[in-house]
């Protein structure tokens, strides 16, 4: 069975579980490298630091990929093909034949 997308949603793009993922990927990179903090900021400036630079970089990403996806629209609606997927299907393996 052959696929393509055509064309992109792009409120179901920024309205889904979309940013929600980016959010949860920022937060554990966060985590994983983090940010550089003011020596003399207390704990709860940190924390909000922290919170601030992922929301910044979920929004920065969610921009980016809703530009991504309408330029990605307008090269379709020019005529060019979109991305195509090939998927076969598979037969499943009855356990009652063993």
């Amino acid at each position: 069975m052959k696929l393509e997308i055509r064309k992109i949603n792009l409120p179901s793009l920024a309205l889904s579980a979309y940013p929600l993922v980016l959010f949860a990927l920022a937060a554990v990179r966060a985590v994983i490298l983090p940010y550089d903090m003011s020596p003399e900021a207390t704990l709860m400036q940190s924390v909000l630091q922290v919170i601030l630079q992922v929301l910044m970089e979920t929004a920065a990403m969610l921009f980016i990929s809703v530009v991504i996806a309408f330029i990605y629209n307008l090269f379709c609606s020019f005529g060019i093909k979109g991305i195509r997927f090939d998927i076969a299907e598979v037969e499943e393996v009855s356990a009652q034949g063993e």
